[in-house]
């Protein structure tokens, strides 16, 4: 038994302060962060009004990225406010964000492609150097040099809900144990794809935005980084509570990648569940940081949410939205607005809701139209995403009742391959009314979660692994923004490339009313989306999730990106042999399985994580003689670590010579050993897979006993 979750440290990055506190004043003063944007040239763009943050360096060493240096800063001050470091410490490191190093690559991305898909070779050699920032980790292993060593970390993405998603993953690691304190967070630098992709779904109000207003007319694009340091109360002498983190929850819309569902039931359910994980009334909350983008159709949705939560209650309550101020930080929306409800705890002082000068008769709340004094016991902080990914924190005055780490089992109930041989849209299967604006990793994805979900699993939800996301459609995309100019630029393909929509459009399509979001860990995405999906289970997020890990053929990929983060053996294999594919596992737990009707494969008895080549498997457990290890494409550093363990002497399976290298093949190594255990041709099989030098292993068991 440990205490609850407490905040002991709070950094944050934005148009309106460097600091969290010079953040926090300018709301309180109701100044508003925006300008006309000046790290790059934006003419002939639907509107150049950003929130953009100042005092933050252009340019750097090859892996810079203005999104990178956000994260440190805020990084770096909620260390510093917690009093804590990772070098002496057992912590992890969790980091949200959509747009990495988009704006320090999405100019060259523009002329590396031709119009036939072909890298350009004159481009190639100066990819290869400024290329390193543009995964979506790159962010997070830029953190882990220069402020780790971390003893696990997460890279997520579920548009402007990441922040709040970094948070809820931070607190279930607590809740398991797996850490004693937890860096939270994210990050996003604006960039060209986004204020165009913005402007062309005529999103974007010119004005500035102004939530809930009768006048808004869109949202205003921001930038910058929040971070929280997340502790269990009492187990760190001398640790300073800022507030406490009350509750947490994560549903899904499943309804529209672009549109609210006008009734707001997911957000709903969100707020109703994190409530009741806090034990909190909503008679008891005394604020609520809104999401309040000033979009016409997401405010009334908010609206209606609130209102069928607080009932009566909701007249007293006060709403009150940032977004009017520091604009939409997209993936660092909520872990910001998390730092500003902490504050507001904290400073006893609600901040107002920018721009709002005529509330909406749609939006009828208890507005905060300026700084307002008031004792805040709880506060409900609210962030919804593209493709319908909502997640509400419950932040409060006094610290929670102590959390226990569960020790819910998990099992396999299902797996699903898509090999190269079956990856040509008839054999896909896919419902094309529906997949109709799909890319190829949604649908390459879609192929492979249709063979293990069933008919009625609304509560499911889904994570998804993926390395390196849209990068030809960017290149195409940021092609046409160049040469036609951003009033041309495509509404339709623009949601393709946020780095989270291949698991909003699954969670549409299949009707996942669960947690979901998007992970990404290199050549291990695929080992990554599972070890979240069980520990979602494990921690009693969910009683079922589907994992999937999906890479699309790539000439990007192939002549420059394989070549950077590969970790392979084969040094040619990004020229010969590298293909696309996904896989599918799904995840639950025994009660959840035995009222489905579902089959028990196996079970997951181990999931490790490991940051350094030379640690050994200690922790998975003795191997038996009838067990195996199973692992994807050949790799040096799998050798090294399998060599120094037990488990050095067994039979090595891998995934089939069809699949061929890519960046989802670990996945399929867990579907392969899932197999080999159901088919009871192994009692034990181990899936190790690494990705420069970090990496996963997983241990599954036969069910015989079960």
């Amino acid at each position: 038994m440990s205490g609850g979750i407490v905040v002991t440290g709070i950094g944050a990055v934005t148009s309106l302060g460097a600091t969290a506190s010079a953040t926090f004043d300018a709301l309180l003063r109701g100044e508003r962060g925006f300008r006309a944007v000046s790290l790059f040239a934006a003419d002939g763009y639907r509107t150049t009004l950003v929130g953009e943050a100042q005092g933050i360096r252009r340019e750097g060493p090859d892996d810079f990225s203005r999104t990178s240096e956000l994260a440190l800063s805020a990084a770096s001050e909620a260390l510093a406010s917690a009093g804590i470091s990772p070098r002496t410490a057992r912590m992890g490191l969790v980091v949200g964000g959509t747009t990495a190093g988009m704006l320090e690559t999405e100019s060259l991305l523009a002329a590396l492609l031709s119009e036939e898909g072909a890298v350009d070779p004159t481009k190639r050699n100066e990819a290869l150097r400024r290329m390193l920032t543009h995964p979506l980790s790159a962010p997070t292993d830029r953190m882990v040099r220069e402020l780790g060593p971390f003893v696990r970390t997460r890279t997520l993405s579920s548009a402007c809900s990441g922040g709040a998603n970094a948070v809820l993953v931070g607190a279930t690691w607590l809740a398991l144990d797996l850490v004693d304190a937890v860096l939270c967070g994210a990050s996003d630098a604006l960039c060209r794809v986004t204020l165009a992709g913005f402007g062309a779904l005529s999103a974007l109000d010119p004005v500035g935005a102004r939530p809930f207003d009768t006048h808004r007319r869109g949202l205003t694009l921001g930038e910058g980084a929040g971070f929280l340091v997340l502790e269990r109360a009492g187990r760190r002498a001398g640790a300073k509570m800022r507030c406490a983190l009350l509750g947490w929850a994560a549903r899904s819309e499943a309804h529209h990648v672009t549109n609210p569902e006008p009734t707001g039931s997911a957000p709903r359910e969100a707020m109703k569940a994190a409530l009741a994980r806090g034990g909190v009334a909503p008679s008891e909350v005394d604020y609520v940081n809104a999401h309040g983008t000033g979009t016409p159709l997401n405010d009334p949705m908010e609206t209606r949410a609130l209102e069928a939560v607080f009932g009566d209650a909701l007249a007293r309550v006060p709403v009150s939205s940032c977004k009017g101020q520091i604009g939409h930080t997209l993936g660092a929306a909520g872990a910001i607005e998390a730092v500003v409800t902490t504050l507001a705890i904290e400073n006893g002082v609600i901040p107002p809701t920018g721009g709002l000068e005529e509330p909406d008769p749609a939006c009828a709340l208890r507005h905060v139209t300026a700084a307002e004094k008031r004792d805040v016991r709880a506060a409900v902080s609210s962030s919804f995403g593209f493709g319908g990914m909502d997640t509400v924190l419950l932040l409060g005055r006094e610290p929670g009742a102590a959390i226990e780490a569960p020790r819910r089992r998990v099992f396999v109930t299902g797996v699903a391959d898509v090999m190269p041989s079956d990856a040509n849209d008839a054999a896909l299967g896919l419902d094309e009314s529906r997949a109709r604006r799909f890319d190829r990793t949604t649908r390459l994805a879609a192929a492979a979660v249709a063979r293990v979900v069933g008919q009625r699993e609304t509560d499911s939800g889904i994570i998804v692994g993926s390395a390196f996301g849209a990068v030809d459609a960017t290149s195409a995309f940021m092609r046409r923004l160049t040469e036609k100019g951003a009033r041309l630029a495509s509404p339709i393909d623009f949601p393709n490339l946020v780095p989270s929509s291949p698991a909003g459009h699954l969670s549409i399509y299949f009707g996942l009313h669960g947690p979901t979001f998007l992970v990404a860990d290199l050549a291990t995405s695929g080992e990554c989306a599972f070890t979240q999906a069980f520990e979602l289970i494990a921690a009693g997020e969910a009683e079922r999730m589907i994992a999937c890990g999906v890479e699309e053929k790539s000439a990007v990929v192939d002549e420059v990106l394989s070549f950077l983060f590969g970790g392979w053996r084969d040094k040619n294999v990004a020229r010969t042999d590298r293909r696309e594919g996904a896989a599918a596992v799904a995840l639950s737990t025994e009660a959840h399985a035995r009222a489905s009707g579902l089959s028990l494969l196996a079970e997951v008895v181990a999931v490790e994580t490991f940051l350094a080549v030379d640690e050994d498997l200690a922790r998975i457990g003795e191997p038996s003689a009838n067990d195996v290890v199973v692992t994807g494409a050949p790799n040096d550093d799998v050798d090294r670590i399998l060599a120094r363990s037990r488990w050095a002497r067994l039979p090595r399976r891998t995934t089939p010579a069809e699949a061929g290298t890519h960046e989802a093949v670990g996945a399929m190594a867990l579907t392969l050993a899932t197999t080999l255990v159901a088919e009871k041709k192994v009692g034990a099989a181990l899936v190790v897979g690494t990705a420069r030098g970090s990496g996963y292993a997983v241990l599954l068991r036969s069910c015989s006993n079960v």
